[in-house]
């Protein structure tokens, strides 16, 4: 049996990891300090909790998918017990982090020998008796992509270059999590100045394709929004050093964090009521 580690036990995580088990992987994570929402989500997922060092041990690949913002903390305090291992899994970095920040992340493994990959994943988490995001890889890979492809990921080889699948993820959230970036902050700008039944009147008659993407894709952004700040700040250092661009997605990243507190203060919240009205038409 496959012995497959997840950190951490997020919506993506949890998600890979009961698709993984479904398709009849044994699972692994560690849960230190995490909170019950996260221990919940990982019985729900039939995954066993293990301390750190059992679960390095034990794992054939170990897949890192957590906040942007903490892919670098999370590398650091495993490569001790990576090096340690007697057969140590291979570190598959499957966060939202620019390729600059993913070769500076790899460098300590690549230093010392032990075996490292690059993964940038696009789509929903998985649902109960859904399908796969696409999961590419890029670096050193084949023996892992036929792996997690065995096991019901839609995994894909990119390139053997580290970086190249940050790459792509990079690109393709820009575009998205931009785009969602920028319809939100109009839609509140209009209704801040009283225009926003005729914005959604002038979208309908000659957009439509945008504003049913953005009535689609808006709603399940608010509570994502807490994340999405740091991956507008891996965004920016990808598209530096234009000055320009790197600036849009800074203030993307701002934007999202005032939507994530809005989210916290519930649905009656300015922002949050806003983008509603905005989304049902």
């Amino acid at each position: 049996m496959n012995s497959i580690a997840v950190i951490s036990m997020g919506e993506m995580g949890a998600g890979i990891a009961g698709l993984l088990v479904s398709n009849g992987a044994r699972v692994l994570t560690s849960l230190g300090g995490r909170s019950a929402a996260s221990l919940a989500r990982a019985e729900a997922a039939g995954v066993e909790v293990l301390d750190e060092r059992s679960m390095v041990e034990q794992a054939d690949l170990l897949l890192s998918i957590v906040p942007p913002a903490v892919a670098g903390e999370v590398a650091q305090r495993l490569l001790p017990l990576l090096e340690q291992a007697v057969q140590p899994p291979t570190y598959l970095d499957c966060n939202a982090i620019a390729p600059q920040t993913l070769l500076a992340l790899a460098q300590p493994f690549v230093q010392r020998g032990l075996p490292f990959a690059d993964a940038g994943i696009i789509g929903p988490s998985p649902k109960v008796g859904g399908g796969s995001p696409r999961f590419y890889l890029a670096g050193n890979v084949d023996n892992a992509c036929e792996q997690l492809r065995a096991l019901g990921l839609d995994a894909r080889r990119v390139s053997g270059e580290l970086g190249d699948a940050s790459a792509l993820k990079m690109a393709y959230a820009g575009i998205t999590k931009g785009l969602q970036a920028l319809g939100s902050a109009m839609a509140l700008g209009a209704a801040r100045h009283g225009g926003q039944d005729l914005l959604l009147a002038e979208l309908q008659a000659s957009q439509p394709a945008l504003y049913g993407w953005l009535a689609r894709q808006l709603p399940s952004m608010y509570a994502k929004a807490y994340r999405w700040d740091g991956e507008m700040h891996e965004i920016a250092r990808f598209v530096a050093p234009e000055a320009g661009a790197a600036q849009m997605y800074e203030g993307a990243a701002e934007w999202y964090g005032q939507v994530a507190e809005s989210w916290k203060q519930g649905a009656d919240s300015e922002i949050i009521a806003a983008l509603e009205r905005f989304t049902r038409g």
